[in-house]
């Protein structure tokens, strides 16, 4: 093990560290919008859209991330050239899109995880569902909803390696070069998965001190 030359090509490596972060914000960003609106369809009395979400879940979750990033960077092109997407936001909407549908059943679950008594009493009280959800179920949910919803997160930050395949200059993509410019692997490869793993134990991190100030055990 060559520890000089780890911490030579750790620079080299951490130049992709500003593009990994960015596409995990990105992605948890607009997954947990779209996971929100998907968690709430699958809740609605209007069937077609509890087909259309629980179609939805289906569908990705039983889809490899990498096909999907396929999907969208290379096939979807072909259906109109407004739908030609730069690597890194072909890469953006893949991650959201996969990520979204397990965030949505962390919601989902929180959301059933409150009594139903509190939506009759709120109901008995004139509020709207819409009203009664963002004032009174989904605040409480979160406490629910934390614990998935940082695990979710985690594996969409291990999951921003596979951007690497439609040439997303991230930390993974990065870190092959120097593989294939220096014929070392060992030190490389550690390199990187000690990044990934300072990343994700920061998120660990994270997960604790919501749960602490939920009062929830950690």
């Amino acid at each position: 093990m060559d520890f000089a030359y780890i911490a030579d090509i750790l620079p080299d490596i951490l130049e992709g560290l500003g593009t990994t972060v960015s596409l995990f914000l990105w992605s948890i960003v607009l997954s947990t919008i779209l996971g929100l609106v998907l968690a709430l369809l699958r809740l609605s009395p209007v069937t077609p859209f509890r087909w259309f979400a629980g179609f939805y879940a289906w569908l990705v979750r039983g889809v490899p991330l990498l096909l999907i990033m396929f999907y969208v960077f290379f096939a979807f092109p072909e259906l109109g050239e407004s739908l030609l997407l730069s690597p890194y936001w072909a890469a953006v909407i893949s991650l959201s899109l996969w990520t979204a549908s397990y965030q949505a059943e962390s919601i989902r679950s929180g959301i059933l995880s409150i009594d139903q008594g509190q939506f009759e009493a709120a109901e008995a009280l004139g509020m709207s569902r819409a009203r009664t959800m963002r004032r009174i179920v989904l605040p409480q949910s979160v406490r629910i909803i934390v614990p998935p919803f940082i695990g979710n997160a985690i594996n969409t930050m291990k999951q921003t390696s596979l951007a690497t395949v439609i040439t997303v200059p991230e930390m993974t993509l990065l870190t092959q070069r120097i593989i294939s410019r220096d014929f070392k692997a060992l030190e490389p490869l550690l390199a990187l998965a000690l990044i990934y793993l300072a990343l994700t134990t920061l998120l660990v991190f994270a997960q604790q001190g919501l749960e602490r100030a939920f009062r929830l055990k950690v």
